[in-house]
Order: C-alpha cells, then sequence, then structure tokens
C-alpha cells in the first residue's frame, strides 16, 4: 500500500504529515519516498514535518532530513519536526542531531514511583 502524506499549506508555512503505515526495513527510507516532490521549490517556506504516525526512524532517513535542513537552510527556509514518538525522538538525542533540527515536542513528565 503506497499511500501520500497529508499535506496543508497556508501562506509560506507548509505541513506534510507522514503517513507512517508501511512496514520497514533498514534499507526502505519511507520518509524521502513521501517528501518526493513535496519539498522542490520552498525557499523561504517554513516546513513543518509531522511524525505522528513515524513509530521508528532509520539511517537512512535521518540523512534524509539532514540533507532537507541543509536546502532550507541555503534557501533561507526553516525545517522543523514536531509530534515524535519517545522512541524517535530517543534516536535524535542519541545522534545529538536534536541540536541540529528544531524540534517540538510536547514535555511530558512521567511518574515511575
Amino acid at each position: 500500500m503506497n499511500s501520500s502524506p497529508k499535506v496543508e499549506q497556508t501562506g509560506n508555512v507548509k505541513i506534510i504529515t507522514f503517513t507512517g503505515n508501511r512496514i520497514r526495513d533498514d534499507i526502505d527510507n519511507m520518509l524521502s519516498t513521501e517528501l518526493a516532490g513535496q519539498t522542490d521549490q520552498l525557499g523561504t517556506s517554513h516546513l513543518l514535518l509531522d511524525f505522528t504516525n513515524v513509530e521508528s526512524i532509520s539511517s537512512l532517513e535521518l540523512a534524509t532530513l539532514i540533507n532537507l535542513h541543509k536546502r532550507m537552510k541555503a534557501s533561507g527556509g526553516r525545517l522543523t519536526l514536531f509530534n515524535l514518538s519517545l522512541q524517535v525522538f530517543e534516536v535524535f538525542t542519541i545522534t545529538r542531531l536534536q541540536s541540529l533540527f528544531g524540534i517540538c515536542r510536547e514535555e511530558t513528565t512521567l511518574a515511575h514511583d
């Protein structure tokens, strides 16, 4: 099943919500597939990527996001990631990429008593 991400555009803000509905392996780059054609000519836009449906992320997908970040920065645009699951956010933390990307997360406090 190959479905397209949900794309919303308001002014110079574009929001892409990934589908995340496929079983993936390490060589599958779902993010690249879903971003194809969506990030051309964004210029100084603000691109928001919604990870609500993404449960894991591969190293290839991280590379895709790094390249997208570089392209957005070079064109004067901004890239923000949001609605990352704890598991996906931990990947960014472990790789220290959370300092590269603008990541919006709701801070949740976990009570472990």
